[in-house]
């Protein structure tokens, strides 16, 4: 259940200040608001490089399949094929891991 969030906290900051916390929420994936609650309640906050890129890759890939399946359905696909998309989602499955384990050591 979410929340609701009706208090308002202002705090002042630096343009760098700023901009180093939007960009730190920004490669988290998060909102600068979300990244701040997180920090402040001693969340831990664990930025992956690198992890945007993959799961960009990965919903365009879903999109596709997706895709495919819309034009089978509508029987304006007759037979497809989804090799390639295995040998890509092998391919991010691999990147994934190599971005876990280089955020374990």
């Amino acid at each position: 259940m979410k929340e609701n969030k009706d208090i308002r906290l202002t705090i002042r900051l630096t343009r760098e200040q700023y901009e180093s916390i939007r960009e730190r929420a920004e490669t988290a994936q998060m909102t600068p608001s979300a990244f701040v609650r997180a920090a402040a309640m001693r969340h831990k906050v664990t930025v992956v490089p690198g992890l945007k890129e993959v799961t960009h890759e990965l919903k365009m890939l879903g999109n596709n399949i997706n895709q495919l399946a819309v034009l089978v359905h509508e029987g304006k696909v007759r037979i497809a094929s989804f090799d390639e998309a295995y040998e890509k989602l092998g391919l991010l499955f691999v990147a994934v891991r190599r971005l876990a384990e280089r955020e374990e050591q």
